[in-house]
């Protein structure tokens, strides 16, 4: 009869590794609609791929998590040491990964606000229809108030179609772009960290998982 340790580790890698798996997938959609429907920040960063390229990192890392996820389940079911060591070895990967990520996002964030303002000066060329989208879409104006705008404030800084389009307007939008998205933000970073957290309890429970297995079989 298998031990009560076994099961437990058993159950409980299972458990995370279907937390991973829909997290995975949580991580793998957002990534993926930011992508395709984000052409507006694509073109106020424009100047530098690297910050909108990370998305393509995100939606790999979404698909990848969902492969360990999956590998997780089946080893911890079928008990096999192959499959957990895969997993492990996946996980670790992508955790090293998501530091690396973290990292770069804070050193490069400072670049994409200098990047988001310099934008703003060729709003009635290029950068027009992002800029509209951007603050109709969070309801907010400027990078990060009004004032960014100088003296002409387009009409997006309103809702519906008031103009002129002044601070003094009822409809104006007085929170900058910058702390409208920031909330956006710490939802992202708030499912990284409880992923980043599932992954080291899997990795905890697969190791624990993988001796046990050994135990037993000598046993």
């Amino acid at each position: 009869m298998e031990s009560k340790g076994l099961n437990c580790c058993k159950y409980l890698m299972f458990l995370f590794n279907l937390l991973i798996f829909l997290c995975g997938c949580v991580l793998l959609g957002l990534s993926v609609w930011a992508y395709v429907n984000a052409d507006s920040f694509k073109k106020i960063i424009s100047s530098d791929p690297v910050i909108f390229n990370s998305l393509i990192v995100l939606i790999a890392v979404g698909a990848v998590l969902i492969v360990a996820g999956f590998f997780g389940c089946l080893g911890a079911i079928q008990e096999s040491k192959c499959l957990l060591g895969t997993f492990f070895t996946i996980v670790l990967v992508i955790l090293i990964a998501e530091v690396v990520g973290a990292i770069l996002i804070y050193v490069y964030y400072p670049k994409a606000k200098e990047l988001a303002l310099q934008s703003m000066q060729n709003y009635n060329t290029t950068t027009k229809q992002p800029w509209d989208v951007l603050q109709t879409t969070f309801k907010c104006c400027g990078f990060t108030n009004s004032s960014d705008w100088g003296s002409i404030i387009p009409s997006t800084c309103c809702s519906g179609t008031t103009s002129p389009c002044t601070p003094t307007s009822t409809t104006f939008y007085t929170v900058g772009c910058e702390a409208a998205i920031r909330k956006y933000f710490w939802i992202i970073g708030g499912i990284g960290i409880g992923i980043i957290v599932f992954e080291i309890l899997a990795m905890i429970f697969a190791c624990c998982l993988f001796q046990n297995i050994g135990d037993y079989e000598m046993a």
